[in-house]
Formats: structure tokens, C-alpha cells, sequence
């Protein structure tokens, strides 16, 4: 191989390292003993990409208040058929430590065990956590999961110091195990950064 040719192809592995480092499997923690997120809230992670904390819940399922039909009316949307768990993603700006509002957030996750999926777009809710991104879910039974959540571009304005801030999707993996309901490992939660 000449010379030219291995500094081309040490400069793509170079390039595309970062991309490789991204998508690592995350670390697992288990837990001492298992949760019942239909029970209480668990902390299945906290994540760290592109200057945004992502951190991902399970909790019971429960009921939300939200706006349906022409026109709008509050109504209450309770748990549907089998939705026991309630996903929560609280995307936070790790420099105002706010949470991130106007974003569309996306989960999806497969069960490396049945290999079944569940996805949604959770709509944005206020509660007792503040504002967070949420919705009911079956999930899939027991099992490994992979779980990918991303969030999309705010669609706020934004002052000039800042304007390049989550101007692309944030996309990020979390990794939990359910055993007879319950999580006995999550992702291991990433130090928040220091500012």
C-alpha cells in the first residue's frame, strides 16, 4: 500500500472516531436491588451530547390532562390496555440547568430478548417535575433493552451568543433490564457537566 493511500485511509478512521465513540453501548449499572417503576420513579440514565443532559425515567403510568379535537378541550386521556409504565425525558441546558422546552421528543426501544419494539413521540406535560416529555407505555416485557431518544431542535429564538445552540437533532442511547416488571439495570448515569 503506498504512502498517499494509508494517510487517506488513517485520515477517515481519525474523522470518523468521534462517530464510533457516540454510538458505544452504555454502561451498564446494576442495581443492588430491583425497582418497581410502576411503583415509583426509577432513573433508567443521564446522558451528556451535544452540550444537552438527557435524562430518562420510568415511573407508573398515569393519567394526563391534554387538549384534543376542533377546538381544542382539556380532556383527561387515562392509561390505555396494558400501558403500566409512564416514560419521562427531561432534556436540560447544563449551563442554565432549565429544562428544554418546544422540542419534539422521540423514544423508541426493542427488546434484544423477543426482539419487539415500542416507540412515541412524547408530547410535552407539566407535573410534579416540571416540565418534561412524557407518555404511557406497555413497553415490551421483560428483557435487555436499547432505547434511543432524540431530541429535535427547539423551536425557540435564540440570542446571538447562543444561536448555535441544538441547531440538529440530539440523539442518545440508554440501556435498561426488566425482570418480572421490574429494572435490575439501568444506564450509568453520566456526571452532569461543571460549569
Amino acid at each position: 500500500m503506498n504512502a498517499m493511500l494509508r494517510m487517506v485511509l488513517l485520515a477517515a478512521v481519525v474523522a470518523a472516531a468521534p462517530v464510533f465513540a457516540q454510538a458505544a453501548e452504555p454502561k451498564v449499572k446494576i442495581l443492588a436491588a430491583a425497582e418497581d417503576p410502576t411503583q415509583k420513579t426509577v432513573l433508567v440514565g443521564r446522558n451528556v451530547a451535544d452540550n444537552m443532559i438527557v435524562i430518562f425515567e420510568i415511573e407508573p403510568a398515569k393519567a394526563m390532562w391534554m387538549q384534543r379535537g376542533s377546538p381544542p378541550k382539556w380532556t383527561e386521556h387515562a392509561p390505555g390496555k396494558g400501558e403500566i409504565y409512564h416514560v419521562e425525558v427531561k432534556p436540560v441546558d447544563p449551563a442554565s440547568k432549565t429544562r428544554i422546552s418546544y422540542a419534539e421528543v422521540k423514544f423508541s426501544a426493542v427488546n434484544r430478548d423477543n426482539k419487539k419494539k415500542v416507540s412515541a413521540t412524547l408530547p410535552p406535560m407539566w407535573g410534579g417535575s416540571g416540565l418534561h416529555y412524557a407518555a404511557n407505555s406497555p413497553l415490551a416485557g421483560d428483557g435487555a433493552y436499547e432505547a434511543t431518544i432524540t431530541v429535535g431542535v427547539p423551536g425557540f429564538g435564540r440570542d446571538a451568543k447562543n444561536k448555535d445552540l441544538w441547531t440538529k437533532p440530539v440523539t442518545t442511547r440508554f440501556h435498561f433490564k426488566l425482570t418480572g416488571g421490574k429494572l435490575v439495570e439501568v444506564t450509568e448515569p453520566e456526571p452532569e457537566p461543571k460549569n
